[in-house]
C-alpha cells in the first residue's frame, strides 16, 4: 500500500479518497487548480497542500479531458513511482495519453464507482467508496506495480476492485451512468413548463428520477465528450423507444397501446432485476427478502437488527423504513439468502415480531 499519496483535484471524488486514506495512516498531499478547494479540503482533514514532494502513488482526480495533461506534468516533474486516475471515461483519455508522450507504464487506468449529484470538497465523504466498485482498466503497457498499487488503494477506501477493459468500461457507463445523467436533466428541465405552484405535485418517483440534474455541467460536459460514441449510441436507441411510444399513444388502438406499454414495462422490470441488491454485489442474485412491521418510535429499528444479528444471520441489504406520517407503524424489508428467509421469518414471529416473506 502506497504510504504517500498525492492528488491532484481537490473536488468530491479527490477528497473522498483523501479523507478515506487518513482515515488509515496514509499520508495525503492535494493539489487543485482552485486554491480554495485545497483549503477547504485541508480544513475537512483531506490532506495537506501538495508543493512538489515525491510521492508512492498520485490520483489524477479531475475531468477526462484533463487527465492526459495532468499525468505528463506528474512524470515530467518526477513526482510519483506510480499513478492513475478516477475518471468515467476511460478510452479517450487513453488515446490522448499515447499522443501527449505519457508514460503508460507507471498509469493504470480506473474509476471508482461512486459519487454524489453535489460536486466540491464541501460534499466529500471518507466512506463514499464503502463496498462500491472502483474499476481497474489497465492496458498491455501497464506495469504490475501500477496495477497493485491502484487495487491497494482501492481496498484502503473500502471499494471493491474489478478488472474491464476500457471499451467495455465505456459501453457500461454510457448506458448506467452516463444516459441517465441526461434523462433526468431533461426530466428536470420540463419544469417550467408547468403552471405556479403545480410543482406541489411532485411525488417521490419525480424526486428519485431527476435527483441527478443537480450535478455540474462542466464536469458532465466533459464526460459525455470523452463518451460520444457510446452515449449518442444509447441516447438513439431510447429515442426510437419514446419515439414508438408517442406513436402508440397518438394512433394505435387501446390493445396496440397496451401491448407497447406492456412490453417497454416488464423489459424495464428484467432489467432492473438484474442490478445487485447492494453496491459491488453480484448481478441478479436472488435474495430473499423478510418484511417486518415495525412501531414508530425510537429504538425499534436498532433493537430488530440486534435480535437478527445474534441470530447469526447474514443481511444483504436493508430496504428503508418506510411508513405514512399519519401511520403508527411501518416496514423495513432485510435481504437474506433465500434459504433462510423461511426460518428468519419463524424466529422474528416466535420472538413477537409481525413479520412476513415477501413474494
Amino acid at each position: 500500500m502506497p504510504r504517500r499519496v498525492g492528488i491532484v483535484g481537490s473536488g468530491l471524488i479527490g477528497a473522498s479518497i483523501g479523507l478515506a486514506l487518513r482515515r488509515v495512516g496514509v499520508e495525503v498531499l492535494l493539489r487543485d487548480t482552485d486554491p480554495e478547494q485545497v483549503k477547504l479540503a485541508d480544513a475537512m482533514g483531506a490532506g495537506t497542500l501538495w508543493q512538489g514532494e515525491h510521492v508512492d502513488h498520485a490520483v489524477i482526480a479531475v475531468p477526462p479531458h484533463a487527465i492526459a495533461p495532468e499525468l505528463r506534468a506528474v512524470q515530467q516533474a518526477g513526482l510519483a513511482v506510480t499513478l492513475s486516475d478516477v475518471a468515467s471515461v476511460k478510452s479517450r483519455p487513453i488515446a490522448e495519453a499515447v499522443v501527449a508522450g505519457v508514460d503508460l507504464t507507471t498509469w493504470c487506468p480506473a474509476h471508482p464507482i461512486a459519487g454524489r449529484e453535489r460536486g466540491g470538497a464541501a460534499s466529500a465523504q471518507a466512506d463514499l467508496f464503502a463496498e462500491r466498485t472502483w474499476v481497474l482498466c489497465p492496458i498491455p503497457h501497464t506495469s504490475a506495480a501500477a496495477v497493485a498499487a491502484t487495487e491497494a488503494l482501492a481496498r484502503a477506501c473500502g471499494a471493491l476492485p474489478v478488472r474491464a477493459t476500457p471499451d467495455r468500461h465505456d459501453e457500461a457507463m454510457a448506458t448506467l451512468s452516463h444516459l441517465p445523467q441526461v434523462v433526468a436533466s431533461l426530466l428536470a428541465a420540463a419544469t417550467p413548463r408547468l403552471a405556479p405552484g403545480e410543482m406541489a405535485l411532485a411525488g417521490q418517483g419525480f424526486r428519485d428520477t431527476t435527483r441527478l440534474a443537480e450535478s455540474d455541467p462542466a464536469l458532465w460536459s466533459s464526460i459525455l465528450e470523452g463518451n460520444r460514441g457510446p452515449v449518442s449510441a444509447h441516447a438513439r436507441r431510447l429515442a426510437a423507444e419514446l419515439g414508438a411510444l408517442a406513436d402508440a399513444l397518438d394512433h394505435a388502438s387501446e390493445a396496440s397501446v397496451t401491448k407497447v406499454v406492456t412490453d417497454i414495462m416488464e423489459r424495464g422490470r428484467t432489467g432492473r432485476a438484474q442490478l445487485p441488491s447492494k453496491a459491488g454485489g453480484r448481478a441478479g442474485r436472488p435474495w430473499g427478502w423478510v418484511g417486518v412491521v415495525l412501531d414508530d418510535r425510537p429504538g425499534q429499528l436498532a433493537a430488530l437488527l440486534t435480535a437478527v444479528g445474534g441470530w447469526g444471520v447474514n443481511l444483504e441489504d436493508v430496504a428503508p423504513f418506510e411508513h405514512s406520517l399519519e401511520a403508527p407503524a411501518g416496514v423495513v424489508e432485510l435481504a437474506v439468502a433465500p434459504d433462510e428467509a423461511g426460518e428468519l421469518v419463524d424466529r422474528l414471529t416466535a420472538a413477537g415480531w409481525a413479520a412476513y416473506r415477501r413474494s
